[in-house]
């Protein structure tokens, strides 16, 4: 199949697919029934929101998006959100602390567009200068939750689930019970290392397990391709894999840079992006009360930049 491309995966689900694992990527979700319909998440420009929104409006004709989930606040997921003025924009009480941490379009068109020599600056323009981020206006939530909240979409059920900080500050899972389908967002990736910004991976672990509990059989990542039970199994053992031999070089008081190399070098295995494990690592370091862990969004892509090289 083309990509992207709106894919059905039950009766009343359908995912918006790239099946790249490249920065910025990203996929989307739509739950729709009785002319009812919830978007999971928009994408990161407003061309690539608006091909999500015609093919929404092709699968299911006449139907209104009254609702909009924000998986987290990363503008790859969020951006597209100002094409949906009059829906309701959901998403956990966590994910919107998180927002104030945030890179916005302006910065990071000028980081891409900049001509530095400096690593972190040609790994944005490397991964991000292709993208096109004019005349986005950051459109924040409109109402947010915790816990557990159930949503009615037509007369389907649907259940937000609040996965907490993992990833991100704040991750949510939309999981469509009677169909066994879960919406991820960037708690999964496939096929390519993850990304974590909030310093937690023992939240990325403990989301991998959360979202396994609802039962479901089809998972829809982040970014690549469609999971299943199994896929997100060896993604939360590849998780911990990690954990275990950073927690090592903790313990054996290896700097943080030089573990990153060692964690990189013994677990790249065959996924995009092994850079990123640079930010898994970090997280291991934070949680275990090592100094010196980058703090900031620029300072973690530092990180990851020079670990790439």
């Amino acid at each position: 199949m083309i990509s992207p491309a709106l894919r059905p995966l039950s009766a009343s689900s359908w995912a918006w697919m790239h099946d790249r694992t490249d920065w910025g990527f990203s996929n989307s979700g739509v739950i729709a029934s009785g002319g009812e319909v919830l978007l999971v998440d928009t994408q990161f420009t407003l061309p690539a929101t608006r091909l999500v929104l015609d093919a929404v409006g092709a699968a299911v004709p006449g139907g209104v998006i009254g609702t909009v989930v924000a998986t987290h606040g990363n503008g790859d997921h969020t951006w597209g959100n100002q094409l949906l003025p009059d829906a309701e924009i959901v998403t956990s009480i966590a994910s919107t602390v998180g927002l104030c941490h945030e890179m916005g379009p302006e910065q990071l068109t000028a980081l891409a567009q900049s001509h530095s020599a400096d690593p972190a600056t040609r790994y944005i323009s490397r991964n991000f200068g292709h993208f096109d981020f004019a005349g986005i206006t950051v459109v924040r939530p409109t109402r947010t939750f915790s816990g557990r909240e159930e949503v009615k979409v037509g007369s389907v059920l649907v259940e937000l689930l609040d996965l907490g900080a993992g990833h991100s500050a704040g991750d949510v899972a939309v999981h469509v019970p009677d169909e066994g389908v879960v919406f991820a967002g960037d708690a999964l990736f496939a096929d390519s290392h993850m990304v974590v910004w909030s310093g937690s991976l023992s939240g990325c672990i403990q989301a991998c397990g959360q979202v396994l509990d609802t039962g479901a059989e089809v998972f829809v990542p982040g970014h690549g391709p469609l999971l299943d039970r199994s896929g997100v199994t060896g993604i939360r053992d590849q998780l911990f894999r990690v954990q275990e031999a950073a927690l090592d070089c903790v313990k054996a008081g290896v700097p943080l840079a030089d573990a990153a190399r060692r964690v990189m070098a013994g677990h790249a295995g065959s996924w995009a992006h092994p850079e990123r494990l640079f930010t898994q690592v970090a997280a291991v370091y934070e949680e275990a009360g090592a100094t010196s862990v980058p703090a900031s969004t620029l300072a973690m892509v530092e990180g990851m930049a020079s670990l790439a090289c």
